[in-house]
């Protein structure tokens, strides 16, 4: 017999673990965002300073720009690939957790199908040992 209150608390559960999940992989995004975008200044950091000492002097403002229009363009690089890492790491996480929620699904149905059988079975058997009408 299929305990209906059993697959509602089933469901409630699988709606928290999924709220969880995305709580969990929101944060760790952000930190893998803010560590990216850290390494990025500090990068232009070095950067300016090696490029002022191999030069022995301080930027125009026309050299200041185009070092900014380039750190800005390397920023923009370094971050794209960032977020395709973490947008393929969250599919790849969701098709792992899809595909063992599929086989999970999978295995509850042959339960309550072989328990369907077995139902459909007895009551035939009892069908069968009634006297004919």
């Amino acid at each position: 017999m299929v305990n209906w209150h059993a697959v509602d608390m089933e469901v409630e559960r699988g709606q928290r673990d999924f709220e969880r999940r995305i709580e969990e992989t929101g944060g760790e995004i952000l930190e893998r965002l803010k560590r990216a975008e850290r390494c990025c200044k500090e990068a232009e950091e070095t950067r300016r300073r090696d490029w002022e000492e191999l030069k022995g002097r301080i930027m125009t403002a026309a050299e200041k720009h185009q070092f900014e229009l380039d750190g800005i363009r390397r920023q923009t690089a370094t971050m794209t690939a960032e977020y395709v890492n973490v947008i393929r790491s969250a599919r790849e996480d969701i098709e792992q957790k899809s595909a063992e929620r599929r086989a999970e699904s999978r295995e509850e149905f042959d339960e309550l199908l072989a328990e369907v059988r077995a139902q459909r079975e007895a009551f035939l058997r009892m069908l069968d040992r009634l006297p004919p009408a």
